[in-house]
């Protein structure tokens, strides 16, 4: 217990680190809700690990909105060194329309590797994550690396033989690996990202998880600053931009030779 404590104070003291700068932002702008469906598919292994892959499409409610504007696909795996302990890899390709800019479908990779934690405190799971990754992007954008943290924390509670609830809540930081700002953005943010999110996973079976989840994603930007006659800044700038998500997981889960065993359970949110 003492062990785990101190990776909570630790963990912790890592955002404390990260947030102030957050919080630094002159203006707040505000998305409409988003939409975000993934399935997914798990292949476990007797020793523990487990291959995955899944399809996430996602949407705007706004009034531009498009049906499955942002998607991707992605697969990795999970090695397991102990009960507490793992690491894996994984790669995504994130697929979009450029329609507007007569540039057509556009593509961008993603390389990910990650190791978890995961201990127990006063009785409920608390989770740690932390991962390296890197986007290739299309020119004139420059590709983007970025450090990644999660937290979470959850618990399972029996229903019956069968069903499983799972509530739990996480909040992930993403933080720009550039050694220093690029020439002509000086000012770019150290935090890129911020994400809470609070879901009930559903087990429905050995081989079936459901994961309805709400979200808040902040993304931390600089824009080009708009003055008004008096030289006071009107728009642009430091600013966060908040979007509301609902969202849905489905996980089927499939296992070597054929029948159910004892494993660890991650949740659906990889």
């Amino acid at each position: 217990m003492k062990a785990t404590l101190t990776r909570v104070l630790l963990a912790g003291g890592l955002l404390g680190l990260l947030l102030p700068e957050a919080a630094q932002a002159q203006r707040t702008l505000r998305n409409p809700w988003t939409g975000r469906t993934e399935l997914q598919l798990e292949l476990a292994r007797q020793n523990g690990d487990f291959f995955w892959g899944s399809l996430h499409g996602q949407h705007s409610f706004g009034k531009y909105g498009e049906l499955f504007e942002y998607n991707w696909v992605q697969a990795g795996y999970e090695h397991f060194w102990s009960e507490r302990w793992s690491w894996g890899a994984n790669l995504r390709a994130a697929f979009y329309s450029r329609d507007y800019d007569n540039r057509g479908l556009q593509f961008l990779p993603r390389p990910e590797l990650l190791v978890r934690h995961r201990g127990d405190v006063f009785g409920f799971t608390f989770g740690q994550r932390l991962s390296l990754d890197y986007e290739f992007r299309p020119e004139p954008q420059r590709n983007l690396g970025q450090a990644r943290l999660r937290l979470d924390l959850e618990r399972v509670y029996s229903v019956n033989e069968r069903v499983k609830l799972r509530p739990r809540v996480a909040y992930e930081a993403a933080a720009n690996i550039r050694l220093q700002p690029p020439d002509d953005q000086p000012d770019e943010r150290t935090l890129e990202q911020g994400i809470w999110r609070a879901e009930i996973g559903l087990r429905l079976s050995d081989h079936v998880d459901l994961t309805p989840y709400v979200a808040r994603q902040s993304d931390f930007a600089v824009y080009l600053p708009q003055f008004d006659a008096d030289g006071n800044i009107v728009s642009g700038g430091r600013t966060n931009v908040r979007t509301p998500v609902v969202g849905v997981d489905l996980r089927f889960t499939l296992f070597e030779d054929k029948e159910p065993f004892k494993r660890i359970q991650l949740p659906t949110q990889h």
